[in-house]
């Protein structure tokens, strides 16, 4: 017997024959989406301004080595937000809330208006990952992958 879909796992007998229940899992939702998106972008952008570091400008290896890197890691991070990981949910928390820091300092540190605006939109695009990081959707889709 095939196993069914419900809607709230999967039901049917396991390949022995017993009946078995898998645990539902919460779908993705749209603004994590989003952010596996832009984190993938970031990324692919990451290690393509590596390679030209490297070949471009060729006194830039250790330059270019690192925003390779910096792009795999963002990869594998992109990875983990799609697939519902925790540790990637919390490395792209305390990313942002450093942004957000780093932005208020800049903010209150300098008095070019050019400046502050750039700090004041840094420190509002870190609060809105936040919110979505920790959304209840999201609070759903994370909380069903960590068993």
């Amino acid at each position: 017997m095939p196993r069914q879909q419900t809607g709230r796992g999967t039901r049917g007998p396991d390949p022995e024959g017993s009946p078995t229940m898998t645990a539902p899992t919460a779908r993705r939702p749209g603004l994590v989406t989003l952010l596996v998106v832009l984190t993938v972008i970031g990324g692919i952008v990451s290690i393509i301004g590596g390679i030209i570091a490297m070949i471009a400008f060729g006194g830039f290896l250790i330059a270019g080595i690192f925003l390779i890197v910096l792009g795999l890691i963002y990869l594998a991070v992109a990875k983990g937000l799609a697939d519902g990981n925790n540790l990637s949910r919390s490395i792209v928390a305390i990313v942002s809330v450093i942004q957000i820091a780093l932005a208020i300092y800049q903010f209150v540190a300098t008095n070019d208006n050019g400046t502050r605006n750039s700090a004041l939109g840094s420190a509002i695009v870190g609060l809105v990952i936040l919110l979505i990081l920790f959304s209840p959707r999201a609070n759903e889709f994370f909380g069903s992958r960590s068993s």
